[in-house]
């Protein structure tokens, strides 16, 4: 750094007298930020990259030397990698290389990576990982730590090639487990349960075989598999159940045995003491406690998915609506994947099986992911970061979860705490204005992003499930910088009422919205009016409101409107807008020295209806 400021000064001089004898033309590219902080995507640390313009490079290349070591060079291109010499910052080297004679750009050396599209043969039939957008948070992880997820079951099939290279074992091989029931260390599952919720969790990625898990795998990470591991702990026997007090036991001695994330896809209708203490001893260890909400329908608690140490996970179908089967309430934290999932299966196998036992290895999975990528955060930070970076979900007949809780995304509570890489947008929501519209009539319909969209824009795909009656183009744009885009749904005329669903898809989160296409209304008659409020002061307003029996054809409604007083006045006539129902018109009156009742009529295809107002004095 002695030797940077005495360069600083020359080379000062040099560019002066350079502006003397040149034009000085308009920088049209954004010049990067070399302040670490301000760097949103990743790069390589302490290193930046020269571009040259071509000619003399003598200067420029010497002057590099003197912040750093050239550590790699494009000569076609005249760029040139510098690695900073320690104790010189990236801010200060690159003023210091954009003043030199020559010197065409300075930016980051940022990093490259492959796309995350593991060689399972079955991951095209995990729907699961496409709505949590498992693979984007997989082009991000960089583990630094690994995580043990402790699945408390019915065991594991730990020999199942898809799980057999994702254990945790001892130093001489053998599976680092526990069976409360018979208090061994052989936990083998005699039932398939635990094996299913183990393989949704962690099943072995890239491996060529079956499926792939949530946790996890990157391509540019060496051994990347062995960075989330499973811990079988049996607590239930090969019938499916087992007692509570041998589900609390399985919970502290995983505890005690090192397990971060504890994965329970079980529960029971009535809680006990000691369960509660063992979740809260659990917690207070630091682990992340993750329970299955339950398969009641119901919103009455299940055990210990209720506990406030625990995360309850409801279970939503592939189009993110919650499941008939699934527990809700507000004690319920978050909704992942629970319908028709595929996973490993002892013997070999593999089976789609449903319920909030399949969405509980998903957020336990996601927690592992996050947890070896940032092991500073503690359980309180890990919990709120699933719990609050999550997707809409679709309520079941008015059944809903807590307040502000959504469908898992793996992939942007790994950016929110501290996932490296560019931030990529993903669908949000999708809806359209108006919802109900007469045949012929248009809507429009608006695609929201969770982020802005990146250079070249963000394509949505675009379907409806009847085109014939409400059609939408292939596909919307969002614009480079936008996070939001409308298109036009048209429609056709229909005899009957028609329910018509919309979808929007993209990077697999998909979106649905329903709209009603209604028949022409020529039997559309004028049903109501009302008015409020019915008695005022002279010199103040009231509102009047005309109703329809249906929705206003195309180009709307017109009905005739009269007042049988000059002590109130109406327009001559309101209109009520094509596709609406309803319109309201204001009511204007004069003060006198008198009580007058006034009628208001309504008039529309020879029918007419009135409604009474008062003006006082």
């Amino acid at each position: 750094m002695r030797l940077l400021k005495p360069l600083l000064a020359c080379v000062s001089f040099v560019v002066v007298w350079q502006l003397g004898w040149t034009q000085i033309e308009a920088i049209e590219a954004p010049v990067p930020s070399l302040n670490p902080q301000e760097i949103t995507e990743p790069f390589v640390p302490g290193e930046l990259v020269v571009g040259l313009d071509h000619g003399e490079l003598a200067l420029p290349l010497q002057a590099m030397e003197m912040v750093g070591t050239l550590v790699a060079q494009n000569p076609p291109i005249n760029a040139y990698v510098v690695r900073l010499a320690p104790g010189i910052s990236m801010e200060s080297a690159g003023e210091f290389l954009r003043a030199l004679p020559g010197v065409r750009y300075v930016e980051p050396n940022y990093l490259a990576f492959a796309f995350a599209t593991p060689n399972d043969p079955s991951y095209g039939q995990q729907y699961g990982l496409a709505r949590i957008q498992a693979n984007l948070a997989w082009d991000i992880w960089r583990p630094q730590r690994r995580v043990y997820i402790a699945v408390i079951d019915t065991g594991i099939d730990s020999n199942h090639p898809d799980l057999t290279n994702k254990m945790r074992r001892h130093s001489n091989g053998a599976v680092y487990g526990y069976n409360t029931l018979n208090n061994t260390t052989n936990a083998l599952d005699d039932n398939g349960h635990g094996t299913h919720c183990a393989g949704i969790a962690a099943a072995e990625i890239n491996n060529g075989i079956g499926i792939a898990g949530v946790a996890a795998w990157n391509p540019a990470v060496a051994n990347a598999n062995s960075y989330v591991q499973l811990m079988p702990v049996k607590v239930l026997s090969s019938s499916g159940s087992g007692s509570l007090d041998a589900v609390a036991r399985g919970i502290t001695w995983a505890a005690d045995n090192g397990a971060h994330i504890l994965s329970l896809s079980l529960g029971a209708g009535s809680g006990a003491q000691q369960l509660q203490d063992a979740v809260n001893y659990a917690w207070n260890r630091g682990c992340l406690v993750v329970v299955a909400a339950g398969n009641g329908g119901s919103s009455a608690p299940q055990y210990p998915a209720y506990y406030t140490n625990s995360i309850a996970v409801a279970a939503t179908d592939s189009a993110d609506m919650l499941a008939s089967f699934s527990q809700y309430g507000s004690w319920v934290d978050i909704a992942a994947p629970g319908v028709s999932i595929l996973s490993t299966y002892p013997s070999n196998g593999y089976q789609s099986l449903s319920g909030t036992s399949m969405a509980c290895p998903h957020v336990a999975g996601a927690a592992a992911l996050l947890w070896s990528h940032n092991p500073s955060l503690t359980n309180a930070q890990l919990r709120s970061a699933l719990e609050t970076n999550v997707d809409p979900y679709q309520p079941y007949n008015g059944r809903t979860l807590a307040q502000s809780a959504g469908r898992l995304n793996v992939y942007r509570a790994l950016q929110a705490v501290g996932g490296g890489g560019p931030t990529q947008p993903s669908l949000h929501t999708l809806s359209l204005n108006p919802t109900s519209v007469v045949g012929g009539d248009s809507a429009t319909g608006t695609v929201t992003l969770t982020a802005a969209a990146p250079s070249g824009g963000f394509v949505v795909n675009l379907s409806s499930s009847n085109p014939s009656v409400a059609s939408v183009p292939s596909s919307v744009t969002v614009p480079a910088g936008a996070t939001s885009a409308n298109f036009t749904v048209s429609t056709a005329t229909v005899s009957s009422s028609t329910s018509v669903t919309i979808t929007a898809s993209a990077g697999g989160v998909s979106r649905t919205t329903t709209m009603t296409v209604n028949p022409p209304s020529s039997s559309v008659s004028l049903q109501s009016l009302t008015i409020s409020p019915t008695s005022v002061w002279g010199g103040s307003s009231a509102t009047g409101t005309v109703r329809l029996s249906g929705p206003a054809p195309a180009g709307g409604v017109t009905v005739q409107l009269r007042s049988s007083s000059s002590r109130a006045t109406v327009p001559s006539t309101v209109t009520v807008p094509a596709g609406a129902t309803s319109a309201s018109f204001t009511i204007r009156t004069t003060s006198a020295f008198s009580i007058t009742t006034v009628t208001i009529t309504a008039t529309y295809n020879g029918v007419a209806h009135s409604a009474q107002l008062t003006v006082w004095f």
